[in-house]
């Protein structure tokens, strides 16, 4: 029998999946020029994006599926809804933390340069 919890981890792994594969790849995309203005080296900005890429996905995929350890019972559907748009708003808020932690360290890095 497939209870509200198992649709749930189910919805829940797909969107949060699909959220921080979309996000990620934009961060890459774009993050490369940044990291090419700091080092200056091509080869050496594009390895150490993809290892930023990879610790990006390693570090969000793990605490999206950690997360599910700590899901309650979901009872009916209000429920599933609930605790669906809860998990999720972790995930973007825990995403955008991130993104914002990356930022800074990239504004320190090139005022460390600069000076």
């Amino acid at each position: 029998m497939i209870t509200y919890n198992l649709i749930a981890y189910s919805i829940y792994g797909i969107i949060t999946y699909l959220i921080t594969v979309r996000i990620g790849w934009i961060c890459y995309t774009n993050g490369y020029y940044f990291i090419h203005a700091e080092v200056q080296d091509e080869a050496i900005a594009n390895s150490i994006n993809k290892i930023l890429l990879v610790c990006y996905y390693l570090t969000n995929l793990g605490y999206i599926t950690l997360m599910i350890r700590y899901w309650k019972r979901v009872e009916n559907f209000q429920g599933l809804v609930e605790s669906l748009s809860q998990k999720i708003a972790l995930i973007v808020l825990g995403l955008g933390c991130l993104h914002f932690m990356n930022m800074v360290g990239v504004y320190l890095l090139r005022k460390r340069v600069k000076t």
